[in-house]
């Protein structure tokens, strides 16, 4: 059987197991939560994804990673990585986001 490799684009980072642990700032973000949508702000290399993948982690709750390029400009291919990553996330529990097609009825 074949083993296809994951996409970096729909991958999320796998937090190392000497990842601090800033409960300060998990409790920021389970108050955070109570918003249907967090913002998480910083300069480069201040631990926001690393803040995040632990959350994620340690509150055992499931995510989207989606890696935004400029290849998502195109409608088509932004529908079509989100739907990837939408599935394989939602393990069948929930119908599959259709693919976005053009108007000759053609997805990417």
């Amino acid at each position: 059987m074949q083993r296809t490799l994951p996409l970096a684009k729909i991958t999320g980072p796998m937090p190392s197991k000497t990842t601090v642990i800033r409960q300060r700032l998990f409790r920021k973000v389970d108050q955070a939560r109570k918003s249907p949508v967090i913002w998480i702000t910083g300069p480069p290399g201040s631990g926001k994804t690393t803040l995040v993948a632990s959350y994620i982690r340690n509150r055992s709750l499931p995510g989207i990673w989606y890696q935004i390029d400029a290849g998502d400009a195109d409608p088509a291919t932004f529908f079509y990585y989100l739907k990837l990553a939408v599935d394989r996330t939602a393990k069948r529990r929930h119908p599959s986001l259709p693919l976005l097609e053009d108007s000759r009825g053609v997805s990417p």
